[in-house]
């Protein structure tokens, strides 16, 4: 390699040692940006999976409790033991309908004291089998209100409702990679329920009120979790986020579909994936063959009320969604690594030019000085380390005829001068060498520094300006703006999530309801968004206290009133009411406003986590569902009804502090 530059002149070889230093370093910039580029989009998916299997379980959870609490209430209330003194069956059925009903159950069914069923909603004529042995009734009828997944067996199932027995039915689909199986079908149910006791008025346990929701063919779990999480983004018509609900490792619950476009009802999980979450009872990472396509998957395991794992939760995202935006911007970064690579070239040669071409004159003087012509010299255009080289020559170059001229008078020293001219031209010499290859050496390394720094500074934010460089009308462009915007979004949504997550018990105390909204009034009613609206206040005198926490009542009523004000946009009027309810010894508190109201379409999800009508970056869509849960914790009750273009009413009762004291 050193004998080839040799033979190379001064420019050559500058040219090829900032083509290979460039070279290497585009080279190595490309592999650590690509590697930077895949490991971030990767780790971004993951963590996006990961959040969106907790919203999966938070919604999975959500229902369970909604039906727990039903059943409870309905266990606890007065008209099903009532019922159950008078044998009014007519009365019984009427509550029992109204519970499935508020709940969405597929069935539910009153027990005796043994375990044994003495009335179904579904079948009023069919009673007499023993639940005692569902664990969840069993926990029941101890005096223990439960609820939890359960797998209900064909028999069960046909007692409760035939049709339910139908629903139950699937039929294994031969799946590749999957744990090898005799069955040909599966003919249990996974089903959400609960079961509450039945006291007497002598606190005697009567029986039991039990119902439950079937997963099996049921798809709001899995299509609530789709739009809350992915709300209909697709990849090519191909929809990007799945969710999928397992009985063991098959699918009963899904919204993955088959090359058919149906959904993958049937189909198994892999031996892999059923070994880790299944038996080992741990959650599952990685990347995973669904049905027909690679995702990056999270599995979770979903325990029965015993602790014992008898299914899965699923979400995945498809991962060519996320390689094909990888790939696109590491062929972008290539492409403007060589674009900028070859002009770094072109720049090079144009310095190097520059630095040899005086070096070039220089040498071509020398050569007629060499010659006898002392007539010759430089023209200095730089004052850079070359041009005072140049002076440097020419003033040798006029020393030496200044020396040519002493030479000629004064001829009978000539000996002696030559000598002394000729010692002080080699040490001018010397000096110009030296020089010379100082001048070239620090302007070459001076140069390579600047020219290395510039494209390392501009391939290292190339990154960044990926976006920036898409023209307007690049499909590829809404994609990139979809992450950039999704980035932004979680993080304010898993703000609001641990907000959420993390509620705490707080204290208990005695709180008059009255005087806390007063204060709350008084903390935001002189800010500038109240000063157009009427205030009307109907409070009750001898309120009743509730016993609870002070601080997490007044971020409710905070968060009703703000939303209220909000949705008059600041112009209208806001009545507040409180009153007793002594028939059911409730404390009811009506926040009514004369905004803009709510659609029907949209009212029944205003309480769910992460549901907003606010623009984007406005709000998490957590407030209302915080506040239903701190009403929820002091065992209360919100509801909602409102009028498009009306208005809408909060309504919150919550026990009056009597009840609790009884309790």
């Amino acid at each position: 390699m050193i004998p080839f530059l040799q033979t190379l002149s001064l420019r050559a070889r500058l040219i090829l040692i900032y083509v290979f230093i460039l070279g290497m370093g585009g080279l190595i910039t490309s592999f650590i940006g690509s590697l930077i580029v895949n490991t971030t989009l990767m780790d971004q998916a993951r963590s996006k999976v990961s959040h969106d299997l907790n919203i999966a379980r938070m919604v999975y959870e959500k229902q369970l409790k909604l039906i727990q609490n039903s059943i409870y209430i309905g266990a606890s209330g007065n008209t099903i033991q009532q019922t159950l003194y008078a044998n009014d069956r007519n009365r019984l059925l009427t509550r029992l309908e109204q519970i499935r009903r508020d709940t969405n159950l597929d069935f539910i069914s009153v027990t005796d004291k043994d375990g044994r069923v003495i009335f179904r909603i579904t079948a009023p004529d069919r009673q007499g089998d023993d639940v005692s042995r569902i664990p969840i009734i069993s926990a029941a009828l101890n005096g223990k209100t439960a609820g939890g997944t359960e797998i209900l067996t064909k028999a069960i199932l046909q007692n409760e409702d035939e049709q339910l027995a139908e629903q139950a039915l699937i039929k294994i689909i031969d799946t590749p990679k999957a744990k090898p199986t005799n069955k040909t079908e599966e003919t249990s149910g996974m089903v959400l329920m609960a079961a509450a006791p039945i006291f007497g008025e002598d606190g005697k346990l009567l029986g039991v009120l039990y119902g439950g929701h079937l997963l099996n063919r049921n798809f709001m779990i899995v299509d609530r979790v789709w739009d809350l999480v992915y709300k209909g983004e697709k990849y090519h018509d191909q929809d990007i986020g799945t969710v999928t609900i397992f009985l063991d490792d098959l699918r009963i619950s899904t919204n993955v579909k088959t090359k058919k476009g149906e959904r993958a009802i049937g189909t198994r999980i892999s031996s892999e994936v059923a070994d880790a979450v299944l038996t080992k009872g741990v959650r599952w990472t990685s990347r995973a063959f669904v049905v027909n396509d690679w995702y990056i998957s999270e599995y979770e395991p979903i325990q029965n009320f015993n602790g014992k794992t008898i299914g899965i939760l699923y979400v995945g995202l498809l991962e060519k969604a996320y390689t094909s935006i990888r790939n696109k911007v590491i062929f972008t970064f290539m492409i403007v690594a060589t674009l900028g690579f070859f002009i770094i070239v072109g720049i090079s040669y144009l310095i190097t030019r520059s630095i040899t071409k005086p070096l070039s004159e220089m040498v071509s003087v020398t050569q007629s000085i060499a010659t006898g012509d002392l007539d010759r010299r430089i023209v200095v255009k730089s004052k850079d380390e070359i041009g005072q080289l140049a002076l440097s020559f020419n003033k040798m170059v006029a020393s030496l005829r200044k020396m040519r001229a002493e030479l000629e008078n004064w001829a009978n020293t000539l000996e002696q001068k030559v000598k002394e001219r000729t010692e002080e031209l080699a040490a001018m010499q010397n000096t110009l060498v030296q020089s010379q290859r100082l001048a070239s050496l620090g302007k070459m390394a001076a140069g390579i520094a600047h020219e290395i720094n510039n494209p390392l500074g501009g391939i290292l934010v190339l990154s960044s300006l990926v976006l920036e460089d898409l023209k307007e009308e690049d499909p590829h462009r809404e994609n990139l703006q979809e992450v950039i915007k999704q980035t932004m979004r979680c993080r304010d949504i898993v703000k609001g999530l641990l907000q959420f997550s993390r509620q705490e018990e707080g204290k208990t105390e005695y709180v008059k309801v009255n005087t806390m909204l007063n204060s709350t009034l008084s903390l935001i009613e002189k800010q500038a968004l109240f000063h157009n609206i009427e205030i009307i206040k109907n409070f009750e005198s001898n309120l009743p206290d509730v016993l609870g926490d002070g601080s997490q009542l007044q971020q409710v009523f905070m968060n009703i009133i703000l939303n209220a004000v909000q949705a008059m946009k600041e112009i209208g009027v806001l009545t507040i009411n409180t009153c007793h309810d002594p028939k059911n010894d409730m404390v009811v508190i009506e926040i009514a406003d004369t905004g803009t109201g709510i659609p029907d379409e949209i009212i029944d999800r205003i309480f769910d986590p992460f549901f907003t009508t606010k623009e984007v970056g406005e709000g998490t869509g957590l407030g209302l569902s915080i506040a239903y849960g701190i009403i929820t914790k002091h065992r209360g009750r919100m509801t909602v009804k409102s009028k498009v273009g009306q208005g809408s009413v909060f309504t919150i009762k919550i026990p009056a502090v009597e009840i609790l004291k009884e309790i």
